[in-house]
C-alpha cells in the first residue's frame, strides 16, 4: 500500500474509532433528510480543522500553484489525473451494469492512451467519448446499501458511511496504488488535491468563507451532489468538497 493510501486509511480509521460511542440524529437535521448524530459531538470540531487547513495550507499552495504553472502544463496534469481514474470508472461500470459506460470508458482509455501521449492529451472528448464518472460508492447504492451517518474526515472533508467504503475499494483500483514508490504515489494524490482546489477556488470559497455556517453550507453542498451522483444526475461539484 502507497504512503498516501496508509495516510488515507489511518484518518478513515481514526474517525471511525471517535465516532463509535452511540449519539441521537437531532430533530431537525432528521426533518431535512440529514443523518448526522456526530454534529456537535465530533464534525464541528474536524470541520473547523479542515477549513483551517484549507486557509493556511491548501488554498495558498493551489493559488500559487495557479500563478507560477502554464496553462498547458496545468491542462496535461488534469488530463492526466482524470486518465488514471478510467480503472475505477471502468470497474464500476461492470459492477453496476452499465456495461455500454463500460465500453465508452474502455474506448476512451485506449484512445487517450495511444493517440493521447499516455493520457496527456484528450483526444477521446472530440471523438465525442466523453469521461462518464462512476465509483464504488455509487456501486454500493445501486446494490441497495444505506447511505449511513454523515460525518467529515480530517484532510478528506466531507464524507458518509457509503461513501467511506467506496473510497476504500476504489483506492484498491487506483494505478497509483501498485507502482511501489510511496513517494510518487503521495506526490500523485498532492498534486490532484492541488489541481482540485484550484479548478474550484470560487465555488469552495463561496461555501466555506461566504456563507453564515459553513458546516452546513459544505454538508448540504456535499450530500445535494452526492445524493445526484448516485442517482445517475449531474455530478458536477462532486469532488470540489473531497480534498480540504
Amino acid at each position: 500500500m502507497s504512503f498516501s493510501a496508509a495516510i488515507r486509511m489511518a484518518a478513515i480509521g481514526a474517525v471511525a474509532l471517535g465516532l463509535s460511542a452511540c449519539a441521537t440524529n437531532s430533530p431537525e437535521n432528521a426533518a431535512l433528510g440529514i443523518n448526522d448524530p456526530y454534529e456537535n459531538s465530533v464534525n464541528r470540531s474536524i470541520h473547523s480543522f479542515n477549513k483551517g487547513f484549507d486557509r493556511y495550507a491548501l488554498r495558498p499552495v493551489s493559488q500559487g500553484y495557479d500563478a507560477v504553472t502554464p496553462g498547458l502544463f496545468r491542462l496535461l496534469i488534469s488530463n492526466a489525473l482524470n486518465h488514471l481514474e478510467a480503472p475505477r470508472d471502468f470497474a464500476n461500470h461492470i459492477l453496476t451494469a452499465e456495461f455500454e459506460s463500460a465500453g465508452r470508458t474502455l474506448l476512451r482509455f485506449a484512445v487517450n492512451t495511444t493517440v493521447g501521449a499516455g493520457g496527456l492529451l484528450d483526444p477521446a472528448t472530440d471523438f465525442e467519448l466523453e469521461k462518464e464518472d462512476a465509483d464504488f460508492g455509487k456501486t454500493l447504492a445501486v446494490w441497495g446499501a444505506g447511505e449511513g451517518v454523515y460525518y467529515e474526515i480530517p484532510f478528506l472533508g466531507p464524507s458518509t458511511v457509503r461513501h467511506t467504503a467506496g473510497r476504500v475499494v476504489d483506492l484498491a483500483l487506483a494505478p497509483t496504488s501498485y507502482l511501489g514508490e510511496p513517494l510518487i504515489a503521495g506526490g500523485v494524490a498532492a498534486v490532484a488535491a492541488v489541481e482540485a482546489r484550484d479548478d474550484n477556488l470560487g465555488a469552495i470559497d463561496s461555501v466555506l468563507y461566504d456563507s453564515p455556517d459553513s458546516y452546513i453550507a459544505v454538508r448540504s453542498f456535499y450530500l445535494d451532489a452526492r445524493r445526484a451522483f448516485v442517482t445517475n444526475g449531474e455530478s458536477q461539484n462532486l469532488d470540489d468538497l473531497e480534498d480540504f
